[in-house]
C-alpha cells in the first residue's frame, strides 16, 4: 500500500475549509491530479462524485463517496481501476489557523508489481497531495475574504 500525505496551515474558518474540500472547482486550481469532478448526488452529510484526472502518467476515473464529519472529510472509492483507494481530510483548529492534512492510501492490486508501482509513483503522489492542499488553502482563504 502506498501512502501520500501533506499538511498546510489555513487562515480560514473550519466551515470554509470544509466547503472547499467539497467544492469540485477547488481541486482544479493548480497542478493537482483532478481534472474535473462531477457531483452525482448530495444527501445529508454525504456526496457521491465522479472524479476524472490522472494517476501519474495514466488517466484515472473513480467514483467516490465523501462523508463530512466535524473535523474531517472521509473519501471512500466506490468504483475505480485500483483495488483500493481511501483518502481523508483532517482539520485541526489551533491558535494560528486550521491545520489541514490530506492523506491518500493507494492499493494498486497488481500482485508482485504493486511494490514497483508504489516506488515509481510515490514522488508523484506526494507532489499531487501537496498541490491539492495548496489549492484547497487558496480556495478557503479566498472565500473567507469575499
Amino acid at each position: 500500500m502506498m501512502i501520500a500525505e501533506a499538511s498546510v496551515m489555513v487562515q480560514a474558518p473550519l466551515e470554509r475549509i470544509r466547503e472547499a474540500v467539497m467544492d469540485p472547482e477547488a481541486y482544479t486550481d493548480g497542478q493537482t491530479k483532478v481534472q474535473e469532478m462531477f457531483v452525482e448526488s448530495r444527501q445529508g452529510d454525504q456526496v457521491v462524485a465522479r472524479i476524472n484526472g490522472h494517476l501519474g502518467p495514466f488517466r484515472s476515473h473513480i467514483r467516490a463517496r465523501y462523508t463530512v464529519g466535524q473535523n474531517k472529510v472521509d473519501l471512500e472509492m466506490l468504483w475505480g481501476r485500483l483495488r483500493g483507494f481511501h483518502a481523508v481530510f483532517l482539520m485541526e483548529p489551533g491558535p494560528d489557523g486550521v491545520l489541514l492534512t490530506h492523506r491518500e492510501e493507494y492499493d494498486f492490486g497488481y500482485g508482485p508489481l504493486s511494490p514497483l508501482l508504489d516506488l515509481g509513483l510515490k514522488r508523484w503522489a506526494v507532489s499531487s497531495v501537496r498541490a491539492e492542499v495548496a489549492a484547497l488553502k487558496r480556495s478557503a482563504e479566498q472565500a473567507s475574504r469575499d
